[in-house]
């Protein structure tokens, strides 16, 4: 089990997003420069929930 780097709860393996590299190949400047993603080491983890929800928040900013 995996603590998410956002949200803290434990998570399996499968459920979480490894590290910022991952996130920066995956999602746009804007999605990256997420003060959130921004604050990740390069050790962090992130579950796919949260990813969404700051992808949501990204998108919003947008309009």
């Amino acid at each position: 089990m995996i603590n998410c780097f956002v949200c803290g709860k434990k998570k399996e393996d499968y459920e979480v997003w490894w590290n910022k590299i991952v996130i920066g190949i995956t999602y746009d400047s804007e999605f990256q420069n997420n003060e959130i993603i921004r604050n990740m080491s390069d050790k962090s983890m992130m579950c796919h929930g949260c990813i969404k929800t700051i992808e949501k928040i990204v998108e919003e900013n947008k309009s």
